[in-house]
C-alpha cells in the first residue's frame, strides 16, 4: 500500500480510532510497522470489538398459520479487544411479524463473551415467509443479520355447491343430495360442528362423513334430504363451522312439498240383491285432485260383515297428481239380512286414509208351516221341505216352480205312510220322549229339529237338525249327541243319513276321488227300476234295504258285461272319506249331491270306508261298525259329553244352459262351500250344541322328511285322538291331508285341543307318530318329523306281493273291469271258476322254484282270503244238479261238498319261494310282513308246516261290503331260519282264515338277524307274533 505519511504519536494517538475505521486496522498496522525505522519506538494496536455469528441463516419447517415453531438460537461473539456496544436487534422485511426474536445480550457484550439470539416461527399467512434480524453495533461489519426462511401452512374449506333445492310429496322424503367439502389448504381442516338451522330445520336431516377433521387435499360428503308432512315452502341452512378462513360455511336449503288430495265420486254405497247371490258391481272413481302423487298402501274392506263385500280395483301403488282410477264393489249377500262394511283406501292423503261405507241387504223369505203337525212345510224361495217331525224324515222335496217330488214316493215308511225321502239311520237308542223345536233368526235361517230325551232305557238325548236359509236350493243336516253325568251307560253304533231319491229321475251315481286307488270320477249307470228285478233271496238277505233293483234278465246281459259288474246289489259303492268332498246322483234332468263342509266329525278318520251310494240311495255315514266293528260311540261315564256329527249339505241343481254335463253340476254344488261359514258361524243353536265357529279354529302345517316328492297322494298326515289308532276314534275330531312334494301337509280350520300326528308313506311299512300336539285358536301349530320306513333287515327282502297301500285293490276281483277298486257285491264272481284249475286253491311262485317262473301277478291271489264262502252265496246245501236255493248262479263245486253238505272251506293260498344261501346265512329270523286290509277272521300262515297264528282283533267286513279296505293292520310273524328248507328248495307258505276270512294289502319276507319284537324294534304299530308270544300293537304311545 501507499507509504503512510510519518505523523508525530499525538497526531496518531487521537486519530488512531479514525483511521482504522476509515482504512482498516490491519493496514494500519502494517503502515505503523513501515515507519519503525523511523520511530523511536513500537506502536500499540487499539482495542475493538468484532462481531462473529454461529449461524447467519435460519430455515423453519412448514407451520400452521396461528401456530408457533420451536426456538432456533443463534450465538453472538464478541472475538474482538473491546466490549461490543450494541445499539439494536430487531427482525426486519416483508414477514418480519411472522418471527419472534428475543436475546440475552443487552447493550453491549464483553470483549471475548457471547450471547444468544433466539427465533421462533409463528406464520401469519400462508404460504413462504422471509425476514432478517438485524444486529446494529459498534463492531466491524455492522449492521450484521440473519437470513429467516419458512413457510406457513393453513386449511381453506371449499363446498361444491352452497345452495339445495329440494322437491317431495307430503309424507314423502324427498331424494337425498350430497354437497362435497374440500380442503383445498396445506393444513388439516378441523371441523367444529355441521348442523341445521333457520326456521324449518326439522323439515330437513342432514348425514355426513367429514368426522371431526379433514386432512388438506381431502374431502367429505354432506347430504342432506327434505321431507315434510304438509305442503309448502321450506327454508333452512346447513353450516359448517371449522378452522379455515371465512367460517362458518353455509349452504342454504329450500324445500317445496307438494299433496295429493283426494275425492271420491261416492262416499257411501248400497247394495241389495237376494240371498245366496252377488249384487251387480257398483264402481267408485278415485281422483287425486292435488298437485302431489297419492301413495296408496292398501285397499281394504272392514267391518262386521267385511267378509260379505267384494273389491277389485285399477288403482296402483301410486296416482299421479290429476290422475283418477276405479274401485269395483259388490255385495255377496249368503243370508237374507242386513250387512254393513266400509271399503277404506290408505295412503299419503291428508288424513292417511278415505273410506267408502257399504251397506247392503240379501233379500229373501223363509217361511215355517206347522199347521199340520205331521206335515211342517219349510219353504226358502228355491226349494219345499215336507218334514214330518215325528219320525224324522223329509219326505217331499220340490225345487220351486216344479212339481216333481225328487224323493222315491215308491218307498213307504210303516210308521207314517209317507214317502222315507231323507232320514237318520242310527242304532243304540232306547225310547225316550221325543220332542221338536225350531229357530227362526228373520230370513237369515231356520234351524229346526226333533230330539229324544234319554231316561232308564235310553242313554242319551239327541237331536236331529235341518238347517236352510233363502233361496239355497239344499239344506244342512246335522246330528248331536248328548250324555250326562247321570245318564245310563250305552253305545251309538250308527249315525248315517240316507237318502232315497227319486227311483225314475237319477239314472247315475256319480263320486270323484272316492279312494286313494279310484282317483277321478267314477259315473256308474244305476239299473232302471222297470227292468226285470232280481228276486234273490240270498241278495235280499244281504242287503241294508229291500226294494235294490239288481239285472238278471238276458236281455240285459250284454249291459252287465259292458259295465265290468258294476251294478248295484250290495253296500256298491263305497268311498274312503280320505279325498271324498261329495257324492251324488243325477238324471237327464236334475242332480242331488251330498256334500262335506268339514270331515272332521266323520268317525274313524280319512281311511274309513264310507257307505255313500245304493241304487237311487244317497248316503252319508258319519260314525258306523260297518267297517271296523269296534268302531262305536261309547261315552264316557260319570261326565257330561257332547258330540256333534256334520254339518253335511244336501244339495239339488238343474241341467240347463249353464249346467251342461253331470261334471258341471258336481262343481256347481262345491260353489256353495265358501258359504257355509257364514251360516255355521251364525247359527246360535248349532254353536250352543258344540260347534266351534271358523273364527275359533286353528290350523297345523307339519313338514315330514322321508314322505318322498313323487306324486300327490304319496304320503298323508292325519290329525286324531291322541294316544289311539286314528281309526278307532269316534270321540274327538279327525283331520288329514296330503304331505306336498316338500313333505309339508298343512290342515286348517282345526278345534283347539291336543291331538297324535301321525304321518304314512304310501308303498312303505311304518307310521311316524307324534304325540302332544296342541293347537290353539288362530294359530298356526309348526312341526316337523322323520318319516323312517320300518325295516327289519337292511339286505333286499326276499320277496314282496303287492304294495302296501291300505287296500287290497291290487289282487283278483278287487278292482273291476275299468280299473276302479272293488264296489260291487262278491257274490258276481265265480270264486270256483276263478280257480277251478287248481281245485279252488291260489298257487302264487314269489320266486321262481326249479322250472318254475316267479309268478308277478297280484291277480293270481284272491282280493279275500275266505274261510267259508261267505255270505250267502249258497245256502248251505249243496246240489249238484242245481243252483243253492237262493238263487246264487255259480254251481258249487263238488270238491268243497261233503255228503252234498257245503260245509269245507273253501281253499287257501300257498306261496311258494327259495332262498340262495346267502339268503339263508343273513339272520336266525324269517319276518313276514303282512298287511291286513281287513279281517272277519283270523290269520293262519304255515311255513313249511311251521304254524303261526294271528287272532283278529278288530273285525272289519268290508270283504262282504263291498269295500276292499276296511280297518287296517299290520301283522308281523316271526319264524326261525331253521324252519325254511335247505337254500334252493322248494319252501310253500300257506294262508288260511279260522273264521270268514280276511284281505291281503302286501305282504314282505325278510331274513335277518334282527328280531321283529316291539321291544327290541322299539316300533308299536304291528301286531307281532312269534312261537307262542304275541305282542298286540301299542296304540297309546308314540311311534319312532
Amino acid at each position: 500500500m501507499a507509504a503512510i505519511p510519518e505523523l508525530g504519536f499525538g497526531l496518531m494517538s487521537r486519530s488512531l480510532r479514525s483511521v482504522c475505521l476509515l482504512v482498516g486496522c490491519a493496514a494500519l498496522w502494517a503502515a505503523l510497522a513501515g515507519c519503525s525505522s523511523k520511530t523511536a519506538a513500537t506502536p500499540v494496536a487499539p482495542a475493538v470489538p468484532a462481531v462473529s455469528l454461529s449461524a447467519a441463516t435460519l430455515s423453519f419447517s412448514a407451520q400452521a398459520v396461528g401456530t408457533s415453531s420451536a426456538v432456533q438460537t443463534v450465538t453472538l461473539s464478541n472475538t474482538g479487544t473491546a466490549a461490543l456496544t450494541l445499539n439494536s436487534i430487531g427482525t426486519a422485511g416483508t414477514n418480519a411479524a411472522s418471527f419472534i426474536q428475543s436475546n440475552t445480550c443487552g447493550t453491549s457484550v464483553a470483549a471475548g463473551a457471547s450471547c444468544t439470539i433466539s427465533v421462533y416461527f409463528s406464520p401469519a399467512g400462508a404460504g413462504a415467509n422471509a425476514a432478517t434480524v438485524t444486529i446494529a453495533d459498534s463492531a466491524s461489519g455492522s449492521p450484521q443479520s440473519i437470513a429467516l426462511t419458512g413457510t406457513g401452512t393453513a386449511p381453506a374449506a371449499s363446498l361444491s355447491a352452497t345452495t339445495l333445492a329440494f322437491t317431495a310429496n307430503t309424507g314423502t322424503t324427498a331424494p337425498a343430495q350430497t354437497v362435497t367439502l374440500s380442503n383445498t389448504g396445506t393444513a388439516s381442516l378441523a371441523i367444529t360442528s355441521i348442523v341445521l338451522g333457520g326456521a324449518n330445520a326439522n323439515s330437513f336431516t342432514e348425514t355426513n362423513t367429514c368426522g371431526a377433521s379433514l386432512a388438506a387435499g381431502a374431502n367429505c360428503a354432506i347430504t342432506a334430504a327434505f321431507a315434510q308432512s304438509a305442503a309448502g315452502s321450506y327454508a333452512a341452512t346447513l353450516t359448517v363451522a371449522d378452522n379455515a378462513s371465512g367460517s362458518p360455511q353455509t349452504i342454504t336449503l329450500t324445500g317445496v312439498e307438494t299433496a295429493p288430495a283426494v275425492s271420491l265420486s261416492a262416499s257411501a254405497l248400497t247394495f241389495t240383491t237376494p240371498a245366496e247371490s252377488t249384487s251387480a258391481t257398483q264402481i267408485v272413481t278415485l281422483n287425486n285432485t292435488g298437485n302431489g302423487a297419492l301413495t296408496i298402501s292398501g285397499i281394504s274392506l272392514g267391518g262386521a260383515n267385511a267378509a260379505s263385500f267384494n273389491q277389485t280395483t285399477t288403482c296402483g301403488a301410486t296416482l299421479a297428481a290429476g290422475s283418477s282410477c276405479t274401485l269395483t264393489l259388490s255385495l255377496t249377500a249368503y243370508l237374507a239380512q242386513s250387512y254393513a262394511g266400509t271399503a277404506t283406501i290408505a295412503g299419503n292423503m291428508p288424513g292417511g286414509s278415505s273410506t267408502i261405507s257399504l251397506t247392503g241387504t240379501g233379500t229373501g223369505v223363509i217361511t215355517l208351516n206347522t199347521t199340520n203337525a205331521a206335515d211342517w212345510v219349510v219353504n226358502n224361495g228355491a226349494v219345499t221341505l215336507d218334514w214330518d217331525p215325528a219320525q224324522f224324515h223329509i219326505f217331499g222335496i220340490h225345487l220351486a216352480g216344479d212339481s216333481n217330488n225328487l224323493v222315491d214316493v215308491t218307498n213307504i215308511s210303516s210308521k207314517d205312510a209317507k214317502p222315507l225321502g231323507l232320514y237318520m239311520g242310527n242304532q243304540g237308542l232306547g225310547a225316550g220322549t221325543i220332542y221338536t223345536g225350531s229357530k227362526q233368526v228373520g230370513n237369515a235361517y231356520l234351524d229346526f229339529w226333533v230330539g229324544e230325551q234319554s231316561n232308564a232305557t235310553n242313554f242319551m238325548t239327541y237331536e236331529m237338525h235341518v238347517v236352510v236359509t233363502a233361496n239355497d236350493p239344499g239344506f244342512h243336516t246335522y246330528y248331536v249327541v248328548n250324555h250326562s253325568a247321570t245318564d245310563i251307560a250305552g253305545a251309538l253304533s250308527l249315525v248315517l243319513w240316507q237318502f232315497r231319491t227319486n227311483l225314475g229321475l237319477f239314472t247315475h251315481s256319480y263320486q270323484v276321488n272316492s279312494g286313494l286307488n279310484n282317483l277321478g270320477v267314477i259315473d256308474t249307470p244305476i239299473p232302471s227300476p222297470y227292468n226285470a228285478q232280481l228276486n234273490d233271496v240270498g241278495r235280499q238277505v244281504q242287503n241294508a234295504v229291500v226294494d235294490l233293483h239288481g239285472i238278471t234278465d238276458t236281455a240285459t246281459a250284454a249291459f252287465i258285461a259292458s259295465q265290468g259288474r258294476e251294478f248295484y246289489t250290495k253296500y256298491d259303492y263305497s268311498t274312503y272319506e280320505y279325498l271324498h268332498k261329495e257324492h251324488g246322483v243325477y238324471g237327464p234332468q236334475y242332480g242331488t249331491w251330498c256334500v262335506l263342509p268339514r270331515t272332521d266329525t266323520i268317525a274313524g278318520g280319512p281311511s274309513k270306508q264310507d257307505v255313500d251310494t245304493l241304487d237311487q240311495i244317497i248316503q252319508q255315514e258319519m260314525s258306523g261298525a260297518h267297517y271296523v266293528g269296534t268302531l262305536n260311540y261309547v261315552p264316557p261315564q260319570g261326565v257330561n259329553t257332547t258330540k256333534m256329527y256334520g254339518p253335511v249339505y244336501f244339495h239339488f241343481n238343474e241341467l240347463n244352459a249353464t249346467n251342461t254335463t253331470p261334471a258341471s253340476l258336481y262343481a256347481e254344488a262345491q260353489t256353495w262351500l265358501p258359504w257355509f261359514d257364514t251360516l255355521y258361524d251364525n247359527d246360535a243353536t248349532l254353536t250352543a250344541a258344540s260347534y266351534v265357529p271358523s273364527t275359533g279354529r286353528g290350523a297345523v302345517t307339519a313338514t315330514v322328511a322321508g314322505t318322498g316328492a313323487a306324486g300327490t297322494n304319496n304320503a298323508w298326515t292325519v290329525l286324531s285322538d291322541p294316544a289311539a289308532n286314528y281309526q278307532l276314534t269316534n270321540l274327538g275330531y279327525d283331520y288329514w291331508a296330503n304331505n306336498d312334494t316338500s313333505g309339508k301337509a298343512v290342515m286348517t280350520g282345526v278345534v283347539p285341543g291336543t291331538y297324535r300326528l301321525s304321518t304314512y308313506v304310501l308303498g312303505q311299512w311304518g307310521e311316524m307318530r307324534q304325540e302332544g300336539v296342541k293347537v290353539a285358536a288362530n294359530q298356526t301349530t309348526t312341526l316337523t318329523g322323520t318319516f323312517v320306513p320300518e325295516n327289519f333287515g337292511t339286505a333286499t327282502p326276499i320277496w314282496t306281493i303287492g304294495t302296501p297301500d291300505r287296500s287290497a285293490h291290487e289282487f283278483l276281483h278287487a278292482h273291476d273291469a275299468k280299473g276302479n277298486d272293488f264296489r260291487t257285491y262278491q257274490g258276481q264272481f265265480d270264486y270256483w271258476n276263478d280257480f277251478a284249475a287248481t281245485a279252488g286253491k291260489q298257487i302264487y311262485y314269489a320266486t321262481a322254484v326249479g322250472t318254475t317262473p316267479a309268478t308277478n301277478d297280484p291277480n293270481k291271489i284272491n282280493y279275500v282270503q275266505w274261510k267259508t264262502f261267505d255270505p250267502g252265496l249258497y245256502a248251505g246245501v249243496y246240489n249238484g244238479s242245481d243252483d243253492t236255493t237262493d238263487g246264487y248262479n255259480y254251481i258249487v263245486p263238488s270238491y268243497i261238498g261233503v255228503a252234498n253238505v257245503a260245509t269245507a272251506s273253501s281253499p287257501g293260498l300257498d306261496v311258494h319261494f327259495t332262498t340262495t344261501a346267502a339268503q339263508t346265512a343273513q339272520g336266525s329270523n324269517v319276518i313276514l310282513s303282512l298287511g291286513v286290509a281287513s279281517a272277519e277272521g283270523s290269520v293262519v300262515a304255515t311255513l313249511n308246516g311251521h304254524q303261526l297264528i294271528w287272532h283278529v282283533i278288530n273285525d272289519s267286513d268290508a270283504m262282504v261290503r263291498s269295500g276292499v279296505s276296511g280297518y287296517y293292520q299290520w301283522l308281523v310273524l316271526d319264524w326261525p331260519t331253521t324252519d325254511l328248507n335247505a337254500p334252493g328248495t322248494d319252501n310253500v307258505l300257506n294262508f288260511t282264515s279260522s273264521q270268514i276270512g280276511w284281505m291281503p294289502d302286501a305282504m314282505r319276507l325278510e331274513i335277518t338277524n334282527n328280531t321283529g319284537d316291539p321291544a327290541t324294534t322299539g316300533w308299536n304299530d304291528y301286531e307281532y307274533v312269534s312261537g307262542s308270544k304275541y305282542t298286540p300293537a301299542n296304540d297309546a304311545v308314540a311311534n319312532p
